[in-house]
């Protein structure tokens, strides 16, 4: 008999005790046949199937960001889809299994756009998932997430399972703190709060185990300012997962300007070159009147993140500063000694 069964009984047995005028005493003569089942879980069968599947990762941190997270079994080869993020940017990042089994894991590839990433460990005969498809899911349908929530599992101990209902399906602006997020298709909505700290990357799938999509990173609506519970649609993932380099959504959101347009972001800052780029990015000068200097920001910081996106080298921070339009708010953390300082500041037009 399983623990969760057994768990189950016992809390059968306990509802056995009888309240009399005379106190309480336990109905020692009742007959074991007389005891109730336990009452049917229409969700079991799900979890037992799915369980086995779901991975939880654990790797780099960096301010609010939390180093732990979760990640989909799809090939029994060992290959892991998981959402793209910071936690990715460990040198040891882990992927612990269902049964306590911990492996070393490497990104293998990632698509910004969709939010999503691939990783991988050497590891063979895994249980995985198989994409299914959410068309057919409507709102009002029941819907079942599962992550690692706040940490809670560690070993061999299962991940959370939700049960909710799809709230709505629809396209909204999300940002991840001051950044918009890049992902700007179809999103699935519900009323379960599967938005929290280390549930991202898990899956989401409708009552029957149809893996309909996977949970979305931190993020909340640009309109209401409030956090948004919501997956990615599975049809993303399988086009991630089949090499799709031109993503199936829509990278520019209704009345929000192309990146490409309004002219190059300014900050005022100037990053010590040595003659090569693959250095890490460390402050140089800081020009007077800009808005890294209204930051605060001082020759010799070390870039480490923007916009919650870690900076490991130049390279990393010309991409990202090459994204930004001017009136975007940008949020730096930078190593100052040995603190690390968060600023902010909102990005002027360059020429």
């Amino acid at each position: 008999m399983s623990a969760r069964r057994r768990m189950g009984v016992w809390g059968v047995s306990l509802a056995l005790m009888i309240v009399s005028t005379g106190g309480v005493r336990a109905d020692l003569d009742r007959e074991a046949s007389d005891v109730p089942p336990v009452l049917p879980n229409f969700a079991a069968a799900t979890v037992e199937r799915v369980l086995p599947a779901v991975v939880k990762l654990y790797g780099a941190s960096l301010g609010s960001i939390k180093d732990y997270g979760t990640g989909v079994v799809v090939s029994e080869k060992g290959e892991i889809v998981t959402i793209d993020s910071v936690l990715l940017d460990a040198e040891n990042l882990r992927a612990v299994l269902w049964d306590g089994r911990r492996f070393r894991a490497e990104v293998v590839r990632r698509d910004p756009v969709r939010e999503l990433a691939l990783v991988r460990i050497e590891a063979n005969r895994l249980a995985a998932l198989t994409p299914g498809s959410s068309r057919d899911l409507s709102p009002g349908d029941p819907v079942i997430a599962a992550g690692n929530c706040f940490r809670v599992a560690e070993g061999e101990e299962p991940v959370t399972f939700m049960y909710g209902v799809l709230s709505a399906r629809t396209s909204i602006e999300l940002r991840r703190r001051a950044q918009p997020l890049d992902y700007g298709g179809e999103i699935l909505v519900t009323d379960s709060i599967i938005s929290n700290p280390g549930m991202a990357g898990g899956p989401l799938l409708d009552v029957e185990g149809t893996w309909v999509g996977v949970i979305g990173p931190l993020a909340d609506s640009e309109l209401t300012n409030t956090r948004v519970n919501y997956a990615i649609p599975i049809e993303e993932v399988r086009s991630f997962l089949g090499g799709s380099a031109r993503p199936a959504v829509a990278t520019t959101r209704p009345g929000v300007e192309s990146r490409g347009r309004g002219g190059r972001a300014y900050l005022g800052l100037h990053l010590f070159t040595l003659g090569y780029r693959r250095v890490a990015a460390y402050v140089d000068r800081v020009d007077a009147d800009s808005p890294a200097a209204a930051a605060g920001i001082c020759p010799d910081d070390l870039i480490i993140a923007i916009n919650g996106r870690r900076v490991g080298t130049i390279e990393d921070y010309r991409a990202l500063t090459e994204a930004l339009r001017p009136g975007q708010t940008v949020e730096m953390s930078l190593r100052r000694g040995k603190a690390v300082v968060s600023v902010t500041m909102v990005a002027g037009a360059g020429p």
